[in-house]
């Protein structure tokens, strides 16, 4: 978002440091508004319209500063109109909406690969394979050979339940498969 302080900082040559307190307070404040928002597009997503309302009113609030500054005399601009925590608020709720899409979609992900894990096992049931070695389950059933490698812990109790089995690691050290 290109401000239009910025614009007029550079039109006029002046440092932040030279204008009054106000403006620059207003100025502190963008920046912390824009580093809020800098968060949510790292999360890929956009301020809302709404927001994007309040930070163009904070510039347009701190350009008046800066012109009435330059041009001495002419009338303060009073108070800026939105203060930088409830935009800074507004943007963090935006990114924890975010966050909980994200964890819906995680979980609609892993629900997803829970039934495939589950009709693999279906069909290694439904075919008599109840007992097989590892090399056998990765050529058989890639998705639940997938999961185990990704979570065997030596030393322990391996496997798989679902709803509906169970693909347990016995000390033969065969995975056995058997239907609730």
């Amino acid at each position: 978002m290109e401000l239009n302080y910025k614009k007029e900082l550079q039109k006029n040559n002046v440092a932040v440091s030279e204008l009054p307190e106000d403006a620059q307070t207003g100025i502190e404040q963008i920046n912390q508004v824009q580093r809020a928002i800098t968060m949510l597009e790292k999360k890929g997503k956009s301020p809302s319209p709404k927001t994007l309302k309040k930070i163009k009113a904070m510039d347009k609030w701190v350009s008046y500063e800066i012109y009435d500054y330059v041009n001495e005399g002419i009338e303060d601009q009073g108070e800026i109109p939105f203060e930088s925590d409830e935009v800074v608020e507004e943007i963090e709720e935006q990114i924890e909406e975010f966050k909980t899409e994200e964890k819906v979609e995680e979980t609609q992900m892993s629900d997803s690969k829970g039934l495939e894990i589950e009709n693999e096992l279906k069909g290694l049931f439904s075919s008599g394979k109840k007992s097989m070695d590892i090399e056998d389950l990765q050529s058989s059933a890639p998705l639940s050979y997938d999961l185990l490698f990704d979570t065997y812990e030596p030393e322990e109790d391996n496997g798989i339940e679902t709803t509906r089995y169970k693909l347990l690691e016995r000390e033969d050290g065969l995975f056995h498969l058997t239907q609730k």
